[in-house]
């Protein structure tokens, strides 16, 4: 049950994205322990998601697909959490 209820806040936080129109480009940090761990950014005009991995410099991947976007995002968070 908790799975599911996180992967809804973090779909819910990058639809927030698709429906803001105040401007083209925007970015969603998630982080966890007060750490960002991966960036989303959504470019409205193209309708194209990036996720940076934060720890990883420079690696950035392309989404068009909330739900894969979303996925990798919890995978993500939840590898780094298994750090501390």
């Amino acid at each position: 049950m908790a799975i599911e209820n996180n992967l809804d806040k973090i779909v819910h936080r990058i639809n927030a994205m698709v429906q803001d129109h105040q401007t083209t480009l925007q970015q969603r940090d998630f982080s966890i322990f007060g750490v960002s761990v991966v960036t989303v950014l959504y470019d409205s005009e193209s309708g194209m998601f990036a996720l940076e991995v934060n720890q990883e410099k420079h690696k950035r991947f392309a989404f068009d697909d909330v739900d894969l976007l979303a996925i990798d995002v919890y995978e993500a968070l939840s590898e780094f959490k298994e750090t501390f």
